[in-house]
């Protein structure tokens, strides 16, 4: 097969020396998770790779643009658009873009004692199939700027600073962390929509028909894609809310537990106490002394 020799048009990488990695992989701020291997391809027409006994670090590969594919485990999986797949380390496996629709990648490779651990966050239940992922602004952002730094790697200030930025731009690729709808304005997103009103309205009993109708949306199907996106019942995340500014008013104001209950929509200040306890473990009493000393 005929395989691109010199490179694509655009393209940005950055293989770190051996002996620079030597001094990362006992770093503090470094050896728990790190990259050694980082770029960017655009239309990578006639990009193939493919390693028998695997690659020393798990890889990561970000399609945003044509399509491609890869074997793992004697399966083939076709990877579209805004969709990206982990190669676990040390397995076999070989990838490529399509022939006639090429794709464009952002890759790297990625390792150190708390690595594995992000393959399993970014891949649920040890599923080797693609991941498709929103593509967030601040994932791009994220990317740029940590090859930005690893290319100054002449500094190992730099390579400190692009390390401690991968776990934030790896954890972008869970679905289950909730982000606001990236393609539009935070007010035409529904769910975010609705948490900002939650948080206008901390004073007041909302009920799920309330917040629906903020969404515009039927209250069973509200209810069913705030729990996807934020992972939590509507009025569950609506009660932490409301107990977090509680927290806020106890270490911050004089003002008296009842004072702090009505604040948030509590009446009965022996409820709001039980509400309290259940979500931070202590007693608003409790909470404010140990906060204090």
């Amino acid at each position: 097969m005929l395989k691109k020799k010199e490179g694509f048009a655009g393209q940005r990488s950055y293989v770190l020396p051996g002996e620079l990695k030597k001094v990362i992989a006992v770093h503090p701020l470094c050896e728990s998770l790190y990259i050694t291997d980082i770029g960017y391809y655009p239309k990578a027409a006639f990009h193939d790779r493919e390693r028998r006994k695997g690659s020393p670090q798990h890889i990561l590969i970000y399609c945003i643009q044509g399509e491609g594919w890869y074997f793992l485990n004697d399966r083939k999986y076709v990877v579209k658009p805004n969709q990206a797949f982990i190669l676990p380390a040390d397995v076999a496996h070989r990838y490529g873009t399509d022939a006639q629709n090429p794709w464009t990648i952002y890759w790297l490779h990625f390792t150190g004692s708390r690595a594995h651990h992000f393959l399993d966050f970014i891949r649920q239940e040890a599923d080797s199939s693609p991941v498709t992922v929103s593509p967030q602004p601040e994932r791009f952002q994220l990317f740029d700027d940590i090859l930005s730094h690893v290319e100054m790697s002449f500094n190992l200030d730099n390579i400190v600073y692009a390390n401690s930025s991968l776990s934030r731009f790896l954890a972008t690729f869970n679905n289950a962390v909730y982000n606001p709808n990236p393609l539009t304005e935070p007010e035409n997103d529904p769910i975010s929509r609705t948490i900002a009103f939650m948080k206008e309205n901390l004073s007041k009993t909302l009920s799920l028909e309330e917040l629906a109708q903020v969404a515009g949306m039927s209250a069973s199907h509200y209810s069913t894609v705030f729990r996807t996106k934020v992972q939590s019942a509507p009025i569950n995340f609506f009660t932490f809310l409301k107990i977090q500014e509680a927290c806020r008013l106890l270490e911050n104001t004089r003002l008296r537990i009842k004072e702090v209950a009505y604040q948030i929509g509590y009446g009965d200040p022996y409820h709001f106490s039980r509400v309290f306890s259940n979500v931070m473990g202590v007693s608003p009493r409790d909470f404010r002394k140990l906060r204090k000393s």
